[in-house]
């Protein structure tokens, strides 16, 4: 269930911002999986990162259970080894957005679940190596293409 509760997160995260070396994402993964899957590999997860039972996780809690699932450790003080704590919310923090959809400030089981079934945002590097090379002066504004003696 770890495995491919990982591949999951790794696949819904795909937009955040890389701290720690991503692990192999496979998107399909997700595709093949049914809802009451995903949902029971969130609830057997789930008690390692809701600290207190409270039945949400903070952005702290939700950041630790990417930052793993990516093969990173969220250091529990700033001088421990690790991620410091306020980076990794950081890097995980669209995520975040993307997976409380009610936006309370905590994610459910049901929404982590959602989260998960989610296909993966385009992020600004695979938009770039998608679009076609525009040249410089294209993407300049016309009066900045323009010789210095003609501005006023």
């Amino acid at each position: 269930m770890t495995v491919l509760l990982g591949t999951l997160i790794a696949a819904g995260a795909a937009t955040m911002t890389p701290t720690v070396p991503a692990a192999p994402v496979a998107a399909p993964v997700a595709a093949r999986s049914s809802r009451a899957q995903v949902l029971a590999a969130v609830r057997s997860e789930w008690s390692r990162y809701d600290s207190g039972g409270k039945g949400r996780l903070t952005p702290l809690e939700f950041s630790t259970w990417v930052m793993r699932s990516h093969g990173g450790t969220v250091a529990a003080r700033t001088r421990d080894a690790g991620i410091t704590p306020v980076s990794a919310m950081n890097a995980s923090a669209t995520a975040f957005s993307r997976a409380d959809a009610n936006h309370d400030g905590g994610v459910t089981p049901d929404e982590m679940t959602s989260f998960l079934m989610l296909p993966p945002t385009p992020t600004a590097l695979t938009r770039a190596k998608a679009a076609p090379a525009k040249s410089l002066t294209a993407a300049m504004p016309m009066t900045a293409a323009m010789p210095m003696t003609a501005r006023r």
